[in-house]
């Protein structure tokens, strides 16, 4: 039986900022608490494709549990700069892999998702540039 959490054990965070170290490996955060004051914290910088996708995972269940969902009229998202990105797919699912600097992050779609992909794709290649 897994155990329980309890929430009310975790510090509240209030703001996140970061750099990286001289010589890249390293992902450097400080996490501001709400009443805590801030904690340093270093991880390498392979790990981050895991920490990215730890997140992200966790966000999918948290929209899945309550009323989190991300809409792109309520939230503001940074474009990142991508690079590589590639569609195909994989044991007859579709799967969208893009790459952002160090990390690599593999999505699932279904076949009216990758339809779509596919026609914004070519319709960018027939329009005048």
């Amino acid at each position: 039986m897994p155990q329980q959490i309890d929430i009310k054990a975790f510090r509240q965070v209030s703001y996140v900022t970061g750099d990286v170290s001289a010589d890249g490996s390293a992902i450097l955060l400080r996490v501001e608490t709400e009443r805590d004051g801030h904690v340093d914290l270093s991880f390498p910088t392979v790990d981050l494709q895991h920490l990215v996708t730890l997140l992200l995972i966790l966000g999918g269940k948290a929209a899945l549990r309550g009323r989190f969902a991300a809409f792109s009229e309520t939230f503001q998202a940074q474009p990142l700069p991508l690079h590589g990105v590639s569609l195909g797919l994989e044991e007859n699912e579709g799967v969208l892999t893009i790459e952002v600097g160090a990390t690599v992050l593999s999505f699932s779609l279904s076949r009216g998702s990758m339809a779509e992909i596919g026609r914004a794709i070519l319709e960018l290649e027939s329009s005048p540039p």
